[in-house]
């Protein structure tokens, strides 16, 4: 007797790229890069611009891919909850390119709030020809575009806008920086509001004095 042809299973293919044009599209994209593998290789495309306000969205967890925002703007974007490495992005991986886009809003957790950026909390990546417009506000590693600029990370072509405050290690474009930033405009006000200093001179001692981190 002939032998049965194989059956033939359709797969589902994977688009080129990932279009977003609503602010739910965003949110799913948010849900898929829980998993740090999931962008890596991939191409995000921005096709219109969005509006997040009184949306619940908590920023991208990971991403290793390329997000072009073809020059388009986020605005509504609002990250006040408890934690660390907030930002639009919170971490860029290695591969990651992120380019031509803007983002307004506020970037102010609770809680701990270290690594704060208004871009990405903690950059490892690439961003390009990037802007954020708004407020970011933590204690330690505060940035207008990333809170954490990472030795392989690279900041190129980049604008902050508003207002950028925090305890140590603040910048209008990067808190703390180990790679490479160029081409980058600071229009932020940074530290510009008094706040109250915990610190009582009587309670220095010269360790503290000695071990001060440097501007």
């Amino acid at each position: 007797a002939a032998l049965a042809a194989p059956a033939v299973f359709a797969q589902e293919v994977e688009p080129a790229v990932v279009e977003i044009a609503t602010a739910d599209q965003l949110a799913a994209l948010a849900r898929d890069c829980r998993l740090d593998s999931w962008s890596r290789g991939r191409t995000v495309a921005l096709t219109a611009d969005l509006d997040l306000t009184g949306s619940d969205f908590g920023g991208i967890p990971t991403f290793g891919g390329t997000f072009q925002g073809n020059h388009h703007t986020i605005t509504g974007v609002s990250l006040t909850d408890q934690g660390s490495v907030q930002g639009l992005f919170r971490y860029l991986q290695q591969d990651a390119l992120v380019q031509d886009l803007t983002v307004e809003g506020t970037v102010q957790p609770g809680g701990s709030r270290t690594t704060v950026g208004g871009l990405v909390g903690q950059n490892a990546g690439t961003l390009q020809n990037c802007t954020f417009r708004g407020t970011v506000h933590g204690t330690t590693r505060i940035g207008g575009l990333a809170g954490s600029n990472t030795v392989t990370g690279t900041i190129t072509g980049c604008t902050a806008q508003g207002s950028v405050s925090g305890d140590h290690f603040v910048g209008g474009v990067a808190g703390q920086n180990d790679g490479v930033i160029s081409g980058c405009t600071n229009e932020a006000a940074v530290n510009t509001a008094l706040s109250e200093n915990e610190v009582k001179l009587e309670d220095l001692t010269l360790t503290d004095l000695l071990t001060t981190e440097r501007a």
